[in-house]
């Protein structure tokens, strides 16, 4: 019985030893084919002109082709559920924001994928919101100041367009009512270029909008943007305050975008990909083409990439727990 045992203790010792062999060659040789990454909506958004950006870079670094796949549709979540159920081999990546896989869960009926489904690889970049006027608006408003006395002495009364409900954009602008105690009236689009088309047309008052959507129109005069959601001014709008500035130091609200794998891709796959992500995100040409949209380059660790999108769950729980976000 005891040589037994002994004789299974040592093919464990086997087993393990070459499993852990099995990891460490397929990280050494990984990536030996093409890699398929997932951006879970349409092209041109925010989402996807970053990832390209990013992820063209990368291949160059990897010295392997990552093949960029639109697949919209709910909200993100078909894209972030076809990667959820692909093999955790790094050769099936997304490109993500939190919404996907920590709102839609709440607000999208029959969603099963979540953030517990992924092992992240590292942040993308950050893209600021912004609240904007159309310049000729109606209620003659030219600064935060102006919204908040206009909003306060007519509660309800002005509109605001957003991308859709439980967008970074809506969460935004409900996070704006809280925190100035003020009632606005969100108008909720398929998407931000309708709800931009609109804010410029005249049909909506107001619009809180990720910069890369909005800047050429802000540039051009077309729109007045008023105070943007992140924590400190933007390089592309350098005199624009911030909402933090104007007496809510703790206020933020922006758009992470991070690339994550299925659960249970080795950490040895995971750290290549992180490493050409370092890189790209480093490079020159790469920082240029993401400043001239508006986006900001977020370099992280495998780790730092988890604590980021922990820490945006945790932010979203009360909304989503409260019933101010509701269900689509």
């Amino acid at each position: 019985m005891k040589q037994f045992k002994g004789a299974l203790k040592a093919l464990g010792m086997v087993v393990a030893l070459g499993l852990g062999t099995h990891t460490a060659y397929a990280a050494d040789n990984y990536p030996s084919k093409p890699i398929r990454l997932v951006v879970p909506y349409v092209p041109g958004g925010n989402l996807d002109i970053t990832t390209r950006a990013i992820t063209a870079a990368m291949g160059r670094y990897l010295k392997q082709s990552i093949v960029v796949e639109n697949l919209g549709g709910a909200g993100g979540s078909i894209g972030a559920g076809n990667v959820a159920r692909a093999a955790p081999d790094g050769y099936t990546v997304l490109s993500t924001t939190i919404v996907p896989l920590v709102v839609n869960p709440t607000l999208v009926p029959g969603t099963r994928v979540k953030l517990g489904d992924f092992d992240p690889v590292g942040m993308l970049g950050v893209v600021p919101s912004v609240l904007e006027v159309n310049a000729k608006n109606k209620h003659g408003i030219k600064d935060f100041k102006g919204f908040l006395d206009y909003a306060k002495a007519h509660p309800g009364d002005i509109s605001v367009s957003h991308a859709g409900n439980g967008t970074t954009n809506h969460i935004a602008a409900l996070l704006i009512e809280e925190a100035f105690g003020i009632q606005l009236n969100p108008i909720p689009y398929k998407g931000s270029a309708p709800a931009l088309a609109d804010l410029l047309g005249g049909q909506v008052d107001a619009m809180v909008d990720q910069l890369t959507s909005s800047q050429p129109q802000i540039e051009n005069g077309s729109l007045i943007a008023l105070v943007s959601t992140s924590a400190k001014r933007v390089p592309q709008l350098p005199n624009l305050p911030t909402v933090a500035e104007m007496g809510k130091p703790d206020f933020e609200m922006v758009t992470y975008s991070a690339l994550m794998t299925p659960k249970g891709t080795p950490l040895a796959v995971r750290q290549v990909l992180n490493d050409a992500l370092e890189k790209a995100v480093n490079d020159p040409e790469v920082q240029r083409q993401l400043q001239n949209v508006g986006a900001q380059v977020v370099p992280s660790t495998v780790d730092q990439a988890a604590q980021i999108f922990a820490k945006e769950e945790a932010k979203l729980q009360p909304l989503l727990t409260s019933g101010v976000l509701k269900p689509q």
